[in-house]
């Protein structure tokens, strides 16, 4: 049927029993309304491609588009026709590709394939951190996305957003999103980098690094604030102070780590963050602090049971809450727990140990050339316990009554 279309007459249109009612515009050639038996009206073109082939592509649904605009878009499309496009075959292509690209992996299927291929080389720290940003920052913008569709507009904003909020988690971020990106690039998962290879002074300039040391007094005044301390967090402030490991291995030390006759703790390469074990001595004073958490189930405290944590068994959290009741006890603030690693690296090199003694102690490597890390394979385990020993006995001297000669020197030498 080809009629004057006009909304009046649309409006009076009564849906076919059955079947399809096709209305042709007289005003405008080849622009068809379709009726439903359901009342639902669609605007179409009907005519032949280029190539003679018969199409009906739909442009739009009445009311939502009216006649003035349907009629528009008729006449655009038959242009297009004319010119050679076929809308259908374009649509149907389209939709076939989009079907076909449900299947590839996404954001989110990737970064977990790239953390369990890379668990056995992280450290536990690291590892959790990675989980964390991918879980947190990266998969609830991108993780839906299929990977190959991401394009580096979706990389560099999502760094520059977390940027606004923390520039230090923003660095963090960018290292991470950046790893895992490299090592889809060199796994074929993208054609192309998807992150700019050296973007991170632009889209996340480092952060300045803290300075902070405590000075001797400072050290005294912790130390004697953990006292108001629960034994377990009192523990665990005391051995970050002496031993200047890092906050998560001192918070997971396990029964199977320590052995109290020889005054010695191991930390496995596996909970080591850059995955070199390390010994460290435990002067008395640690040791009396271990032997008050020390488990007391006798068969069921195995080698893994850690000693510090709130529940029996798990490793110590809630550092935050921890680190203010601390600060209000000892009257010393603005310091996080790497200060004391730092304290104790600081104080290392004034109490004149050398500098690999120095470095071995808090089992560092980045500080030595790759041409003496090849050449140089002497493991520095004693100098190391040595070192970390000078500076036990230096705290212990602290924060005893009577300061010692070398603690009185280098007071002076301040």
């Amino acid at each position: 049927m080809r009629v004057e279309l006009t909304d009046r007459f649309i409006r009076g249109l009564a849906p076919p029993a059955e079947g399809r009612l096709e209305v042709w515009d007289k005003h405008t050639q080849n622009l068809v309304l379709r009726l439903t038996p359901n009342a639902v009206a669609t605007w179409c073109v009907r005519c032949r491609t280029k190539d003679g082939k018969r199409t009906r592509p739909r442009i739009g649904s009445w009311p939502t588009m009216g006649l003035s605009e349907a009629r528009k878009r008729a006449r655009a499309m038959l242009v297009e026709i004319e010119a050679g496009a076929d809308p259908v075959a374009e649509r149907e292509a389209a939709e076939a590709e989009r079907i076909a690209r449900q299947g590839l992996p996404t954001v989110a299927e990737r970064l977990a394939q790239w953390q369990a291929a890379k668990a056995d080389r992280w450290s536990p720290t690291y590892a959790a951190d990675v989980a964390r940003f991918c879980a947190k920052e990266i998969a609830p913008r991108l993780g839906k996305r299929v990977l190959e569709d991401t394009q580096r507009v979706d990389w560099t904003s999502l760094v520059a957003d977390k940027r606004e909020q923390s520039q230090s988690s923003a660095g963090n971020l960018y290292r991470i999103a950046s790893a895992f990106l490299g090592f889809a690039e060199a796994h074929g998962w993208v054609d192309r980098p998807l992150l700019p290879r050296k973007g991170a002074s632009v889209l996340a300039p480092p952060v300045r690094p803290r300075e902070r040391v405590l000075t001797d007094e400072e050290l005294r005044s912790v130390w004697v604030g953990a006292d108001s301390l629960p034994p377990k967090a009192r523990a665990f402030v005391r051995l970050l102070t002496m031993t200047a490991a890092r906050r998560t291995e001192v918070a997971d030390i396990a029964t199977g780590e320590v052995d109290l006759n020889a005054g010695r703790w191991s930390i496995p390469a596996t909970r080591a963050k850059n995955r070199r074990a390390i010994t460290l001595p435990l002067h008395p004073l640690l040791l009396a602090e271990l032997r008050a958490v020390w488990p007391t189930h006798g068969d069921r405290a195995g080698p893994g049971w850690k000693l510090l944590g709130s529940i029996a068994g798990s490793g110590l959290r809630g550092y935050s809450k921890l680190k203010l009741r601390l600060d209000a006890a000892s009257g010393v603030t603005d310091w996080d727990y790497h200060d004391l690693r730092r304290s104790a690296r600081t104080g290392l090199a004034r109490l004149g140990v050398p500098d690999q003694h120095a470095e071995a102690a808090l089992n560092h490597i980045s500080s030595r050339s790759a041409l003496v890390r090849v050449y140089d394979r002497h493991p520095y385990r004693e100098e190391a316990v040595a070192a970390l020993s000078r500076w036990q006995a230096h705290v212990a001297t602290l924060v005893s009554e009577q300061p010692s000669a070398d603690v009185v020197a280098l007071r002076v030498s301040r």
